[in-house]
């Protein structure tokens, strides 16, 4: 969301994933209530992105992407000292167990069913989002900022929207990933996981809304069927990942898209072949 619609690169948004989990695993000793959990973990992670993408968002783009790098790994040094809250480098077990009402959520399957829950309500969150007036806007501060500020248009506020929404998204993922791993450490904030994220996205596609999630699926898969049979998958990934930025812009998604136009056109022009009359005097063979 903010790579391909926001038009800014963060290394830092690991951290928000990060203050989702530890959200649920800290605060849950105490709460159990998992609607309440949840919504804490999207506004904490939606308050602490406003303040600091307020500052953050008035950088250029290198800039911006070297103080959210550095933001995401104070966060990692954070979790890492506060070692009687947090259990600093050792990580720290989950006791929260998800209950929306209807029995707990133990189970690896049905936690998968919750998250595909939560995967279609934040993509048509999106997708009303990316078809209103304010995510037009956005795009359009993506493609040409100088533009759009010349008609008019704060574009630090439509940036600072975009930061925020997908800082709350990121908490809300990792309150997921803490319910379902039942095991948080500061790996969770380092910027390596932020890497990996952009390479899922690029991976996908940028600027679409399923190309990260399919994406993610890829990379997941790839990573764990490389890392069955050699330690040093990272290279084959990053080798994997220079030829499908050489091969095309665009991601898997866009390949997708062309695929199906392609065969879509070659059905309708094999149709209007077909279709055309056979003049008299032609012989037919």
């Amino acid at each position: 969301m903010i790579m391909g619609y926001g038009g800014m690169v963060s290394l830092g948004h690991a951290g928000f994933f990060g203050i989702g989990a530890y959200t649920v695993a800290v605060i849950g000793q105490h709460v159990a209530n998992t609607y309440l959990l949840l919504l804490l973990s999207v506004v904490i992670s939606g308050l602490i992105a406003l303040v600091t993408g307020a500052v953050f968002i008035r950088t250029s783009k290198f800039y911006f992407l070297m103080i959210t790098l550095a933001f995401g790994q104070l966060l990692y040094v954070l979790f890492w000292q506060l070692k009687p809250w947090t259990g600093g480098a050792d990580g720290m077990s989950v006791s929260a167990v998800m209950n929306f009402g209807f029995g707990e959520i133990v189970s690896p399957n049905a936690l998968y069913y919750v998250m595909g829950i939560a995967f279609v309500m934040s993509y048509f969150l999106l997708y009303l989002f990316v078809g209103s007036p304010a995510g037009k806007i956005t795009r359009g501060v993506m493609e040409n900022e100088a533009r759009m500020s010349a008609l008019g248009y704060n574009v630090r506020v439509y940036k600072l929207l975009v930061y925020t929404l997908s800082g709350s998204l990121a908490g809300l993922a990792g309150a997921l990933y803490a319910y379902f791993n039942v095991f948080v450490s500061p790996d969770l904030s380092s910027w390596m996981f932020s890497g990996q994220v952009m390479v899922m996205v690029i991976i996908g596609g940028v600027g679409t809304l399923l190309g990260p999630a399919l994406g993610a699926s890829v990379f997941v898969y790839l990573q764990n069927f490389m890392s069955t049979y050699t330690e040093r998958w990272p290279m084959i990934m990053g080798g994997l990942l220079v030829a499908l930025v050489l091969a095309g812009k665009g991601g898997l998604i866009h390949w997708l898209q062309h695929g199906r136009h392609f065969l879509v056109f070659r059905k309708q022009t094999g149709k209007a072949v077909s279709q055309q009359p056979v003049k008299k005097g032609e012989a037919v063979h």
